[in-house]
C-alpha cells in the first residue's frame, strides 16, 4: 500500500517528489491552554476515549470489530512476505496454521492477545455470541501434532494456589465457607486465599495419618474442579505463542509494542476504524533491518530485560530493594558487554575513530549517508539493546553508591563509537563529577596521601575534560557544562593562565535573557503534590504559566502556553514533505508519524540537500507562510511528530510572520539537526503583540525554580537570532503585576 506525499513545498514545485497539497474540508480547532503533542500521551488519550465511546463489544460496529483482525492479517501477510527468515521453520508453521483458522477464531485470539496475560473465564469473552466464542475457543485450544495450542485451556492451570487466585472474592468466601471456615467478612482476597490454602493442607496432612488412598496428585485435581465448576471453562494465551507474535509485531512496527503499554497496536486499530488518520507518505519497507531469526530473539530479550529496569529505576531512592534488582540485572549482563566491547575495539569502533558519524570504515566509496544509515540500524540489533542495559547500569551503580562500578561503566561506554553516541556527553560529564567529588577521599585536609589522591582525580578529570572537548559527538549543551567543569579544575589545580587548555570549542557563557518580575496569590495545599496553583484573574486556580498570560494580557501581548509546541509545529509544517520524504527503511509502516530515523544523526545526513535548500528558502523569506498554510490544511489532524493541531492556523501564521526569516530559519536548522536533544526545552510563552507586530518567548519560574542547560540554551539561540526572551519569575505578594 503506498501513500503519496500529500503537502505543499515552498518553492520548485516541479519538484518531482512534491506533490501539490489539497485542502482539507476539517476546519482547524481553536487553542487555549495546551501542552506539546507528545505521540505516546495522545496514543493512550485516543485509545481511551475511543474505549468511552463502547464499552461493550456488541455496541461496535461489525466493521469495525473487525479492524483487529484486519490489522493482524495485514501484519502477518507484510513479514512472511519478505522477512519470513526472521522465524524460524516450526513458527511459520505455527504463523500459518493462525491463517488458516476461521475468522471467528482468528478474531477472537486477536482480542484476547490485545489483553493482559492472564487467565480468563469464557463466559466474559464477549466477543461474538456464546456458541461461536465456545467453538472459537475450542478451536484455539485444540492440541495438534507439532504444533502448539494457541490457549491453553482450564486443563493446563498449573496448581491449585495458581486456580485459587482466578476466583472472585464472594466466590472465595462462598468456597471458604464450604469448608467450615469463619470470620470471613472483611477479609481481602490475599486473606482469604490463605486461609484456604492454609485448610487444604490440614486436610492433606489429615488424610495421610488416615492412610487416605487417594494420592497428592487426585486430591489436587479435585480442588482445581471444584474452582472450575465455580469459574466455568477458562482459557489463557499460550505463552510461547505470545511471544511467537510479540516477535511478529517487533518485525512490523519496528517497536516492542508489547512493552509498557505501548500504543502503537491501538493506534494502528484506531486509524483503520478512522478515529485517527497518518499522514499520507510512500511505503519504502526494508526487508533486511534484523539480520537473523536469532538477532531478533535476542535483540527482544535485551528490550525486555531494559524495560524492566527502566520500571525499576522509576522507583523512589528509598525503595532500595527495586534499585538493587536492576543493578543486578545488569550484572548478570556485564561479561556480555565487556566481551562485546573488546570485538568492537578489535574491528575498529574504538575511540579512536575519527569520522563525522563516529563509525570507522576504510572503504572510501562509503559515503556519508551510507554511514548514516548504518548508524541508525543499530538501533534494532542486540549490541544497541546491551548499551541500554549498561547505561541503565550505571544509573543504578550511581543510586547505589557504588562510583568505582559507575567509573568503570561509564570509561566502558566511552570507550566505543558504536552505539548511543548522542550520550556521550552526559558520560563525560557524570565520570568528571566522580573525579572531582564522588571518587575524592573523605580524609582531612591535612592527611598528605589524601591531598595526593585528591590531586591526582583532578588530573584525570582535567584529562577527560580535554578529552570530551576534542570529542565531536558531544552536544553544546553538555560542552557548556564541560567547559564550566574544566574551568573549576584548573582552578582548584591552580594552574596558570599559559597552561590552562585552550579549544575552539571550549563553550564562553550562554546569552542570558532580560527578567520580568510578576506577583501573585499562591493557594496553599500541603496535600496536593506537583505544579503549584495560583489565584487566576477569573477567581480560578491556574497553573503558574497561566498566570503570566493573565499579567502579559494587562500589558497588551496575546499569547499561549505552548512549551515546545509552537516550535516543532512551525518545523513540522515548513518541513513537512521533507520528514516524510521517501527514503529506503525509515518509512516502513502506514502507522508512522515520522520516519524511524528522526532522532538520530541520520535524520539530517539523509536529507541534507533537501534541509539545507529549505533552510535557505526560509532565511530568503520565500512563502514560507503560504507553505504553513497549505501544510496545516492538507494535514490537518494527521498524527505528525511535533504537531499541535491545538494551535490556530491564524496563530501559527502570526507567530511565523513577527518570528521573521532569521528567526525561523535559526529555530527550524537547530530541530532539523538535533530533533532528540532540542525539541525540549523551548519557552513556555509564545507571546505576540499585533500593534507592534513583535513576538516575544518566556520562560516562566516560580520560587525555587532554575533554568536548565537546554533552556538556557535555546534563550541562546533565541537572542542570537533577534527573537526576543525574556525569564518570567512569578513570586508571591499581592495580586497585582
Amino acid at each position: 500500500m503506498d501513500h503519496v506525499p500529500n503537502t505543499a513545498p515552498i518553492t520548485d514545485t516541479s519538484a518531482k517528489n512534491n506533490v501539490t497539497s489539497t485542502s482539507s474540508n476539517v476546519k482547524p480547532r481553536s487553542a487555549n491552554n495546551f501542552f506539546g503533542n507528545v505521540y505516546q500521551k495522545r496514543a493512550t488519550k485516543l485509545a481511551r476515549a475511543a474505549s468511552a465511546k463502547g464499552t461493550k463489544e456488541a455496541d461496535v460496529p461489525g466493521s469495525d470489530r473487525q479492524s483487529y483482525l484486519q490489522i493482524f492479517d495485514r501484519i502477518l501477510h507484510t513479514v512472511l512476505r519478505a522477512e519470513a527468515h526472521l522465524f524460524s521453520d516450526q513458527e511459520r508453521q505455527q504463523l500459518s496454521a493462525f491463517s488458516e483458522l476461521d475468522r471467528h477464531s482468528r478474531y477472537l485470539f486477536t482480542r484476547v492477545y490485545m489483553r493482559k496475560r492472564e487467565w480468563l473465564r469464557v463466559s466474559a469473552l464477549d466477543y461474538g455470541g456464546k456458541e461461536v466464542v465456545d467453538q472459537s475457543c475450542k478451536y484455539l485450544g485444540a492440541k495438534k501434532q507439532n504444533m502448539d495450542p494457541f490457549f491453553l485451556t482450564e486443563s493446563d492451570i498449573p496448581d491449585f494456589e495458581k486456580a485459587l487466585a482466578l476466583l472472585l472474592i464472594p466466590e472465595l468466601r462462598a468456597l471458604a465457607k464450604s469448608k467450615g471456615l469463619k470470620q470471613l467478612s472483611g477479609k481481602p482476597k490475599e486473606a482469604l486465599c490463605a486461609m484456604i490454602m492454609k485448610s487444604t493442607k490440614q486436610r492433606t496432612i489429615v488424610s495421610f495419618f488416615k492412610k487416605n488412598t487417594e494420592s497428592q496428585a487426585q486430591r489436587t485435581e479435585g480442588l482445581i474442579n471444584e474452582i472450575i465448576g465455580i469459574t466455568g471453562p477458562m482459557v489463557c494465551l499460550n505463552p510461547s505463542v505470545a511471544e511467537l507474535f510479540e516477535r511478529l509485531h517487533m518485525v512490523f512496527f519496528r517497536s516492542a509494542v508489547h512493552i509498557n503499554g505501548d500504543n502503537t497496536m491501538k493506534l494502528a486499530v484506531l486509524a483503520t476504524i478512522g478515529q485517527i488518520r497518518f499522514p499520507k507518505y510512500t511505503i519504502m519497507r526494508s526487508s533486511d533491518l534484523f539480520v537473523s531469526a536469532q538477532n531478533v530473539i535476542e535483540y527482544k530479550a535485551l528490550v525486555e530485560i531494559s524495560a524492566a529496569m527502566a520500571e525499576l529505576a522509576a522507583s523512589p531512592v528509598k525503595q532500595i530493594d527495586d534499585h538493587k534488582r536492576g543493578w543486578e540485572l545488569y550484572l548478570a549482563h556485564r561479561e556480555s558487554w565487556t566481551k562485546h566491547v573488546e570485538a568492537l575495539l578489535k574491528g575498529g569502533a574504538g575511540d579512536g575513530c575519527d569520522t563525522s558519524l563516529s563509525l570507522c570504515n576504510n572503504d572510501n566509496t562509503t559515503t556519508t549517508e551510507q554511514l548514516a544509515t548504518e548508524y541508525w540500524r543499530r538501533h534494532f540489533t542486540p549490541g544497541w539493546a546491551l548499551s541500554r542495559i549498561v547505561v541503565r547500569g550505571a544509573k543504578f551503580a550511581a543510586t547505589l553508591k557504588q562510583y568505582k562500578s559507575e567509573e568503570e561503566i561509564l570509561i566502558s561506554l566511552l570507550s566505543q563509537r558504536t552505539y548511543q553516541l548522542h550520550r556521550r556527553g552526559e558520560w563525560y560529564e557524570r565520570l568528571i563529577l566522580l573525579y572531582t567529588t564522588h571518587l575524592r577521599p573523605k580524609r582531612a585536609k591535612c592527611d598528605s596521601e589524601a591531598q595526593d589522591q585528591t590531586i591526582l582525580l583532578l588530573k584525570r578529570a582535567r584529562k577527560t575534560c580535554i578529552r570530551a572537548i576534542q570529542d565531536r559527538d558531544v552536544n553544546t549543551i553538555s560542552l557548556h557544562t564541560i567547559s564550566k567543569q574544566l574551568g573549576a579544575v584548573e582552578e582548584k589545580l591552580e594552574l596558570e593562565e599559559g597552561f590552562q587548555f585552550k579549544h575552539p570549542r571550549i563553550s564562553v557563557a550562554w546569552q542570558a535573557a532580560p527578567e520580568r518580575t510578576f506577583y501573585g496569590v499562591r493557594i496553599k495545599n500541603n496535600t496536593r503534590r506537583g505544579p503549584s496553583l495560583w489565584d487566576g484573574d477569573d477567581q480560578i486556580p491556574c497553573s503558574v504559566e497561566e498566570l503570566a498570560l493573565w499579567r502579559y494580557r494587562s500589558l497588551g501581548f496575546h499569547g499561549i502556553h505552548s512549551e515546545n509546541s509552537m516550535a516543532t509545529t512551525l518545523f513540522s509544517l515548513l518541513f513537512w514533505d521533507i520528514i516524510f520524504h521517501p527514503i529506503m527503511g525509515v518509512l516502513d509502516t502506514e502507522y508512522q508519524s515520522h520516519p524511524l530515523d528522526m532522532m538520530s544523526d541520520a535524520f539530517y545526513t539523509n536529507r541534507k540537500p533537501l534541509i539545507d535548500r529549505r533552510l535557505e528558502q526560509i532565511s530568503k523569506g520565500e512563502l514560507f507562510l503560504s507553505a504553513i498554510q497549505a501544510n496545516y490544511d492538507a494535514g490537518f489532524g494527521a498524527e505528525c511528530i511535533g504537531v499541535s493541531w491545538d494551535i490556530t492556523l491564524d496563530d501559527l501564521l502570526t507567530v511565523a510572520q513577527y518570528i521573521g526569516a532569521k528567526g525561523l530559519e535559526a529555530i527550524c536548522g537547530v530541530l532539523a539537526k538535533e530533533y532528540r536533544l532540542k525539541s525540549s526545552g523551548f519557552p513556555d510563552l509564545c507571546l505576540w503583540n499585533k500593534n507592534t507586530r513583535k513576538v516575544m518567548f518566556a520562560e516562566v519560574k516560580s520560587p525555587k525554580d532554575k533554568l536548565s542547560d537546554t533552556q538556557r540554551d535555546w534563550i541562546d539561540i533565541l537572542l542570537k537570532s533577534g527573537v526576543e526572551v525574556e525569564v518570567c519569575l512569578v513570586r508571591e505578594g499581592g495580586s497585582g503585576g
